[in-house]
């Protein structure tokens, strides 16, 4: 049917090339980590020093300005959002308007910040960001905003073909301090740049540099952007490190391959820097150095702390190793691993499909089957699956353009993914971003009633909610909720979106836990699992209903999102998974595991004076820590922290766990879906011998380890279990 699955990508053309395959196999032979963020990839490394040596090359104005540090993402679309948000919250902190202007020549961010609909209709998505199709409409929006513009966004190609013509548009944007110059990039400008450094240090410089995917060829999704210190130095302070990310960074595919591409495209930059590129691969301390001055302070900062900064870390199966420590991996990417690390039979999986007619009725029908869903669009990561479906449901039931969303949900990261997401926090200094959205507690016993009060307030278009809240604490979302919320559809025509990107793809035991609750959305977004963490890819399933909308709105979205973010690799990705968990009856599995679980950390935690409860729901496990009484709530957030950190040097078993972000107290457990029966008595063991000790022997041993770091040694001989036990005595 026209907009189907099926329809919508058969036609596309772009196939995987051998070089993501490659690479792909390079990382299994090598246990090359790749969704780890306790780790310094050395292609990280590399990547983040070559693209800001670039920036300082193109232009040596910035030189003085120390290094610019880079930020990494999955697309350029994701990249720009990330420099848009910088630039916003430096205007807002320097007294500047925050409104910007993206003149965007050949419509490559349609989509991004409005979409035009039927009848001369305009949905905006970001508010106080005006798209021009030229420097002279750029000019015409500059006079209509009253010359108060605090940043403005250009292509590379334009600022050398048009400097002057971009310095009087600065000029006629009268602030105080002249707008921020946030630059999007091809390899093609650089490339150019680079072989007549002459001709470019004629152009404006710019403030942020924004990268495409262009640098990979278009294989593997990837996008990047750099800032000076001064500007990236406001995220750089305590409280503010983790106010931008995304789900699948920092990875080594999209890097490694960008390294690859670069020694093709680039090969002259890449011969002056070779000697620094070589001396990252062998020279730990001088990776970890440039890792922490081109990438994240904060986060060379964690690795060292738990000793992972000097020696070599690789990843197999369900195991990270350190040097000689063998640890459990429970975080697996937050929820990303099917099967664990770097899967031997990945790449050959892929291959045995054969060609797309082979295979792709069969995917989509798959889909279709599982959700109930007819209709997808792919994306990179979950925060760019949450974006496409709230432009999709939005634009279906336009003007009803009000989204209710839960407190304690997240969506993401990036500007319009705010919108289903409930921090605060982590909006702080962004706006203006989506107005229209009204948050309800569903905790709240009169959840109920301030949910028919929203509707009775606003022209609630699309409602968005997670059914389990993982960031929000691995707390499920009461059935009279989830009940009145489906009378709401049916009393007010609106649409549900519920977001599966971490309880999808079998975390929970069923493909979706929608099934299991008897909840029919009318979008649904998968990721995380999707690609058997290998590579970042997301998908967005959304109903015959609202694919009829749209073709009577005339809104192109679905397939500008298809053309734009449909890698072949990513859905034979979803295939091959789908057809193993048939195979294996890993539903079923998955429900026998999550009830061992259970049973043992009930039977081994049920006196444990640090835990007040324990939450399974398949392989999603939250354990809420006790935090009262004054050494708790002195401790805070760092309480779980020092228990984590406790199990990470556990001396029999030792496992890595993570926390809720919104609830620190709460830690969480997503192993591998494959986890063996063997593996989860030992680590229900770790958990249990961890929470069982002494709040305070705890709280001083793990201050202790934070503050003096182990230097773990990566000779084989080193004996790092009774090094391990003479710390935790």
């Amino acid at each position: 049917m026209p907009g189907s699955i099926l329809a919508s990508t058969a036609c596309d053309h772009r196939l995987e090339r051998p070089a993501i395959l490659q690479t792909c196999d390079r990382l299994i032979r090598e246990r090359i980590p790749n969704l780890l963020r306790l780790s310094i990839s050395p292609f990280v490394s590399q990547a983040c020093f070559c693209l800001s040596q670039m920036i300082t090359e193109v232009w040596p104005e910035h030189a003085d300005a120390n290094q610019f540090q880079v930020f990494l993402a999955n697309s350029g679309e994701e990249a720009l959002s990330g420099a848009v948000k910088l630039a916003r919250y430096v205007s807002h902190a320097e007294r500047r308007s925050p409104v910007g202007i993206l003149i965007d020549e050949t419509g490559r961010f349609e989509g991004f910040a409005h979409v035009d609909l039927s009848e001369q209709k305009r949905l905006t998505f970001i508010p106080g960001l005006s798209i021009c199709e030229n420097i002279q409409s750029a000019a015409e929006s500059v006079a209509v905003v009253g010359a108060k513009v605090g940043f403005v966004t250009v292509s590379h190609a334009l600022i050398q073909t048009a400097a002057d013509a971009v310095r009087e548009l600065f000029a006629r944007s009268n602030e105080t301090n002249r707008p921020l110059l946030v630059v999007y990039s091809d390899v093609q400008d650089f490339r150019a740049a680079l072989s007549d450094l002459q001709s470019a240090r004629g152009a404006p410089s710019p403030d942020l540099v924004v990268f495409t995917e262009s640098f990979v060829n278009g294989d593997v999704p990837f996008g990047a952007f750099a800032a000076s210190p001064r500007l990236f130095g406001l995220w750089n302070k305590r409280g503010m490190t983790t106010f931008h990310s995304t789900t699948y960074q920092p990875n080594s595919i999209s890097t490694l391959h960008l390294m690859t591409c670069l020694r093709t495209s680039l090969p002259d930059f890449i011969g002056k820097h070779q000697h620094t590129l070589d001396r990252v691969e062998v020279d730990l301390k001088f990776r970890f150095e440039i890792y922490r001055r081109y990438y994240s302070r904060s986060l060379a900062n964690v690795v060292r702390k738990v000793g992972a900064h000097n020696v070599n870390v690789q990843a197999e199966g369900h195991y990270i190793s350190i040097g000689p420590r063998r640890i459990f991996d429970g975080v697996a990417g937050v929820a990303c691993s099917v099967r664990g690390h770097n899967p031997p039979t990945y790449v050959a999986d892929l291959q045995q499909l054969g060609p797309r007619d082979s295979w792709c009725a069969e995917l989509y029908s798959r889909l279709e089957s599982l959700t109930g869903l007819p209709n997808m669009v792919p994306a990179v990561s979950g925060a760019s699956a949450v974006e496409h479906a709230l432009k999709l449901g939005l634009a279906s039931q336009f003007p009803r353009d009000w989204v209710l969303a839960l407190r304690g949900g997240f969506g993401g990261k990036t500007l319009f993914a705010l919108t289903g997401t409930w921090k605060t926090s982590l909006k702080s200094g962004l706006d203006p971003l989506y107005p229209n959205v009204v948050y309800v507690d569903p905790f709240n016993p009169n959840a109920i009633a301030d949910i028919q009060e929203a509707f009775r307030q606003h022209p609630i278009g699309v409602v968005q909610l997670e059914l389990i809240q993982g960031v929000g604490g691995v707390r499920p979302i009461p059935p009279a909720v989830l009940q009145c919320l489906q009378e709401m559809r049916r009393n007010f025509r609106c649409l549900l979106f519920v977001d599966e990107v971490q309880t999808g793809m079998f975390r929970t035991g069923p493909f979706i836990r929608c099934r299991d609750l008897d909840f029919h959305p009318d979008l649904l977004t998968l990721g995380k699992s999707t690609s058997d963490m290998m590579f970042p890819f997301a998908l967005t399933l959304y109903s015959d209903g609202i694919q009829q909308r749209l073709h009577e709105q005339s809104c192109t979205l679905p397939d500008v999102f298809r053309d734009r973010y449909t890698f072949d690799i990513g859905l034979r990705s979803v295939l091959v998974t789908l057809r193993r968990a048939e195979t294996e009856q890993l539903s079923q599995q998955i429900r026998a595991r999550s009830e061992l679980i259970r049973q043992l950390l009930v039977e081994n935690l049920q006196d444990c004076p640090q835990v007040r409860d324990v939450r399974c729901f398949g392989l999603l496990i939250g354990i809420e820590l006790e935090s009262g009484g004054w050494p708790r709530r002195c401790l805070k957030k760092l309480l779980g922290q020092l228990f984590l950190l406790a199990m990470l040097r556990d001396f029999k078993f030792p496992a890595l766990l993570g926390f809720c972000q919104y609830e620190p107290h709460v830690l969480k457990f997503t192993p591998p879906l494959d986890v063996t029966e063997s593996e989860i008595r030992s680590i229900c063991d770790t958990i249990a011998r961890s929470l069982r000790r002494s709040l305070i022997g705890t709280a001083v041993s793990g201050l202790r380890q934070w503050l003096l770091p182990a230097q773990f040694k990566s000779d084989s001989s080193f004996n790092h279990s009774r090094q391990i036990a003479r710390t935790l005595r």
